[in-house]
């Protein structure tokens, strides 16, 4: 797992980012101190070129042709040299080619002059070379030419040792070479710490994290309020504990909650079961306990249906046949399955629509059917016998707005934000006796905000409820 580490890695890459940043700079200042003392040289050998020039062409002039003139020459270009303390090689060519003087310091070698430098002379320009005098000794040599009246009459000649270039240069990469590791090790065992110190809230995290189970999910990481990228992660994943909790907290609540539900039809279905078995003589008695057993089926299948719906709808996977369709054809069709539910109380189902022209939405007529019917049909089991359910559609910008409203039994406030929860019920016993499963306002719900849409609800115990349902009309995106 140590070459796996992150802090490894993160070392492995700095010491390699290091490595190569010393190396590029490294050739670098090697190959720029090694041009500028070369160019350095150069230009001190055209600056003593042109004085010795300039000095032998006056002894040129001043003196005769011939051996001892010659002689004459040479020694005062020597004592030139020496009063300038010059330590470059020096040496005369004649226009025959011969060496007519030569600086001391050259002892019994010669300056090659090749024919190159002849070429350049020919023209008038210098030429620049670097060549070996001897096997130990390299120099750099200049090959100036001495033109008087339009024609080169003698060729200067200057050169310098590289002796004190090369050992610069091998100044330079010894230093490299030795300090360059070093630097490079120091700083990578410094890299190591500093990716320790950077990783251990990670590390602190990983460590708290194990310790959390679906047991003790309210457990959060500890959190710096730093705002860098650690602390962003742990706000992260204690949001994602925070989910995972409430998930957990759903998930418990369904299975306690299914369990109930579906335990009191079984419970039914057994007992009458066992009785009929035990008790029933007649044919009569049998029918009657199979009907009833068939109630608590079709009351079992129910529950089923609606939490299979909700379960589709949370994870995203109720699918909506979106269409444009009539919503004030909708509303009439439910306000005459209204009106037949309320006449076996005496209710008076009420149908207003507060617009002046048909309004069409986009959505999937059947699941908004079901979510209206839901309200609709509520509104009559709550509702005494006597009273009224008002159904009313209007147009309020690009929403669709359709409010039903009783005159039931109402909902105290403090039930109000929860009746929308799964197996919700306000009142136990009032909702067996109308048959309702505790999951028709959580469907509702559903549907509503799968079509992008919202519900409200307002409600006066002993007076009534008010539903309110906005619907956008270019339907879910």
């Amino acid at each position: 797992m140590f070459p796996r580490s992150l802090r490894f890695r993160l070392t492995l890459w700095y010491g390699l980012t290091l490595a190569v940043i010393l190396t590029a700079s490294g050739l670098f200042w090697h190959v720029y101190l090694s041009r500028e003392l070369r160019v350095h040289i150069d230009e001190r050998l055209g600056i003593i070129a042109e004085d010795v020039a300039s000095f032998h062409l006056s002894n040129h002039i001043d003196l005769p042709n011939g051996e001892q003139s010659r002689q004459i020459r040479c020694q005062t270009l020597e004592d030139f040299i020496r009063r300038h303390n010059w330590g470059e090689y020096v040496q005369i060519v004649d226009d025959r080619g011969s060496i007519a003087c030569s600086s001391s310091n050259l002892k019994d070698f010669k300056l090659p002059l090749e024919k190159r430098a002849l070429q350049n002379a020919a023209q008038g320009l210098p030429y620049l070379q670097t060549v070996h005098l001897g096997e130990e000794t390299t120099i750099r040599l200049l090959t100036y030419p001495l033109v008087v009246e339009g024609k080169v009459v003698d060729l200067v000649q200057v050169g310098e040792g590289l002796q004190s270039v090369e050992a610069a240069l091998s100044d330079l990469r010894l230093i490299l070479l030795t300090f360059s590791p070093l630097a490079l090790l120091a700083i990578s065992v410094g890299g190591w710490f500093l990716a320790g110190r950077a990783l251990s809230p990670v590390v602190r995290l990983t460590r708290a994290a194990r310790t959390i189970s679906a047991d003790n999910l309210h457990q959060r990481l500890p959190m710096a309020n730093t705002g860098d990228e650690i602390s962003q992660l742990a706000q992260t994943m204690n949001t994602m504990l925070g989910r995972l909790e409430e998930s957990f907290n759903k998930v418990r609540q369904f299975t306690g909650d299914a369990s109930h539900e579906l335990r009191t039809p079984l419970a039914i279905l057994k007992g009458e079961t066992e009785v009929a078995l035990r008790w029933a003589k007649d044919p009569q008695e049998l029918r009657s306990t199979l009907e009833s057993n068939q109630e608590e089926i079709d009351r079992m299948e129910r529950i089923l249906e609606d939490l299979l719906t909700l379960a589709k709808s949370e994870a995203g996977e109720l699918r909506l046949e979106v269409a444009e369709f009539s919503l004030s054809d909708l509303l009439q069709d439910l306000y005459l399955q209204g009106r037949l539910l309320g006449d076996s109380k005496s209710i008076a189902v009420s149908l207003t629509l507060q617009v002046e022209e048909e309004i069409r939405l986009r959505g999937d007529q059947l699941q908004l059917r079901r979510m209206l019917l839901n309200l609709i049909t509520n509104g009559v089991k709550y509702t005494p016998e006597g009273g009224n359910v008002d159904i009313d559609l209007a147009l309020v910008g690009n929403e669709a707005v359709v409010t039903v409203a009783d005159t039931g039994i109402g909902i105290p406030k403090k039930h109000l934000s929860r009746i929308f929860e799964r197996f919700y019920r306000v009142d136990e016993a009032r909702n067996r006796e109308v048959g309702g499963t505790g999951l028709g306002l959580a469907i509702v719900k559903s549907i509503i905000e799968a079509h992008g849409g919202r519900i409200e609800v307002r409600s006066v115990p002993d007076k009534g409820s008010t539903f309110t349902v906005y619907l956008p009309l270019n339907g879910p995106s």
